[in-house]
């Protein structure tokens, strides 16, 4: 007698389409579920909590630094556009206000949806505290920018996100 009643409710069309319904959704969340585990966002830095942690929690420490810090500041243009080479400027000064006149620098991009496209430039010394290089951007959209000087075994850095348009 169940399974009479199981068949007539079967050949309900209504039940039918809230079933269908219910077993789409079921299926295209699985399909989801299974592509973000094959194929993982990429992310900025391998050891992201690590520094995060280090970063956010340490406040401490980068108070006790604050008196030998460096001060630096990253200069971009306005509006970045890609495959057009603009020029990009660091200046940066000591914990004593005084110009930098060596060191090695480097800017780092990191693309946050695409690792691979992630690049190194060096920057040049121009003038007494001040570092240049021309940058070109491959893609358009959302990149982290982030430039260190090193001298000796002092290591400074700073960083912004940018973003870059067609």
């Amino acid at each position: 007698m169940l399974s009479e009643q199981l068949k007539q409710d079967l050949q309900n069309p209504w039940l039918r389409g809230i079933l269908a319904v219910v077993g789409v959704t079921l299926v295209v969340n699985f399909c989801f579920i299974a592509y973000a585990y094959m194929f993982p966002p990429n992310l900025v830095a391998n050891d992201y909590y690590e520094r995060g942690k280090e970063y956010f929690h340490d406040a401490k420490t980068r108070q006790q630094a604050a008196p030998t810090a460096w001060r630096l500041q990253l200069l971009l243009p306005s509006k970045m556009h890609v495959n057009q080479a603009q020029a990009v400027r660091l200046y940066v000064m000591d914990h004593q206000g005084k110009p930098v006149k060596a060191g090695k620098v480097s800017l780092k991009a990191y693309r946050p949806s695409d690792a691979s496209r992630d690049f190194t430039i060096n920057l040049n010394l121009s003038d007494a505290g001040t570092f240049i290089a021309p940058i070109t951007f491959p893609l358009p959209g959302h990149w982290d920018i982030i430039a260190s000087i090193r001298v000796d075994t002092q290591h400074f850095d700073t960083a912004e996100r940018i973003f870059v348009e067609k």
